[in-house]
């Protein structure tokens, strides 16, 4: 059946060259061409490619020397990855709660979070959705704390007129398949002059046959991601994963990640490594990056405006703080799993509950804390698709089938 992907990253044909033409190149030039690549868009910056956005983090992690005990204030609305990585290195997660306006930090929230153990504040740009940065910066300079960016969902976005990534000591990019930026794995570190100083890239050496593996199952994710394929392969496989993902758990791990799972380390030789064909990548997707997000916008101003009047609808403030580059979309439901189906039954595909409240999750009961929106998001909000390619018609449908679906609880009610 054809089914409306909840994302794609909508690269042509042509994009997937470099991926098939470009070998392995001395580690200094790997490291030049990257830097190439991106250096106009971060100038105060030093820049590092990295295996994938978590590495960026864990690289930071171990270049700042906190000490085991030493608090990081963090979002409590967020991927549970991230926390498990400030546990793996001894540190106390805070949990602040988020602006349900645009799912990032609470910066009034943070300012009470704050103890003498405070070290860090990580600062996540949920669905590329700038958080408030100029407050947040403000907080961290008066109290002499370390602030780094999760930029994961955010290239192109925007706080005020300037890019995110450069506000604070560091911080991370990801370029998988779930981004708007996508060459099939990767990530970039940027880093302050004053940590860049003493810092070398640690080097990277998985096993090749892993490694191969690993960049391949991603490529042909990618691949299938294309409205015209979706809902023949990928989201039929989804359906039967359960079935396979003890004989394919590498294959489940792109297409079905887990969204808590608390035996979760992170591993850092456990991923293929960055590679000069995805330089070669980014320049290309670079170059339409800006008409990328400009359509995305478009569309998720098009779907708002016919959402906005329906009561049972709460939509974001994407650009309360900055602009952003809509690379994920979310309204606020009252039931996101049985609006998701019903958008499935009629084409649609649709993410329910792919971020949670973390400072509810049962693996992070030890420092449990009362998050109110950040709980909020977690059961309500539903991502709907937002990628350049959808038609007319597809817009249409996800607007008309929303609100059938609520005038049919309505009657029922």
């Amino acid at each position: 059946m054809y089914l409306i992907p909840k994302h794609s990253s909508c690269l042509p044909t042509s994009d997937y060259l470099p991926y098939l033409t470009t070998w392995a190149k001395p580690r200094s030039s790997l490291v030049d061409g990257f830097r190439n690549v991106w250096a106009d868009r971060f100038p105060s910056s030093k820049l590092y490619p990295t295996p994938t956005g978590r590495h960026a983090l864990w690289y930071f992690l171990e270049t700042i020397n906190l000490q085991a005990g030493d608090e990081v204030l963090v979002a409590a609305y967020n991927f549970y990855v991230i926390i498990r990585l400030i546990l793996q290195k001894g540190l106390v997660p805070i949990f602040v709660d988020i602006d349900s306006q645009t799912l990032c930090m609470d910066a009034d929230d943070l300012a009470k979070k704050i103890t003498k153990k405070s070290r860090l504040v990580l600062v996540t740009h949920m669905f590329g959705n700038p958080a408030e940065m100029i407050a947040i910066k403000k907080i961290c300079l008066e109290n002499k704390l370390l602030l780094f960016e999760d930029c994961a969902h955010a290239v192109g976005t925007l706080c005020n007129t300037e890019s995110v990534g450069q506000f604070g000591d560091g911080a991370l990019f990801s370029f998988g398949v779930q981004k708007l930026i996508n060459s099939f794995g990767g990530g970039m570190l940027v880093l302050s002059n004053k940590y860049a100083t003493d810092f070398d890239l640690p080097l990277h050496s998985p096993p090749r046959l892993a490694s191969t593996l690993d960049t391949f199952s991603r490529a042909l994710t990618s691949f299938l991601m294309h409205p015209a394929l979706y809902g023949f392969t990928l989201y039929s496989a989804q359906k039967a994963i359960s079935r396979w993902e003890n004989k394919l758990p590498q294959i489940k791990a792109v297409i079905d990640p887990a969204k808590d799972n608390p035996d979760y380390r992170f591993r850092e030789q456990e991923r293929a490594p960055y590679q000069a064909f995805m330089s070669e990548m980014h320049r290309t997707q670079l170059v339409r990056l800006d008409a990328n997000i400009n359509r995305r916008r478009e569309i998720v101003a098009l779907i708002k405006g016919e959402l906005q009047s329906v009561d049972e609808i709460t939509l974001l403030d994407e650009d309360k703080h900055g602009r952003s580059n809509c690379s994920y979309f979310g309204i606020y439901v009252p039931d996101p799993f049985a609006l998701s189906n019903y958008l499935s039954q009629n084409g649609v595909d649709s993410g329910p509950q792919e971020y949670y409240d973390c400072a509810s999750l049962g693996q992070f009961s030890a420092f449990a804390i009362n998050c109110d929106n950040a709980k909020i998001a977690s059961q309500h909000i539903l991502r709907l698709p937002s990628y350049p390619w959808m038609r007319d018609t597809d817009i249409e449908n996800i607007i008309s089938t929303i609100k059938n679906f609520l005038q049919k609880i309505i009657k029922r009610s």
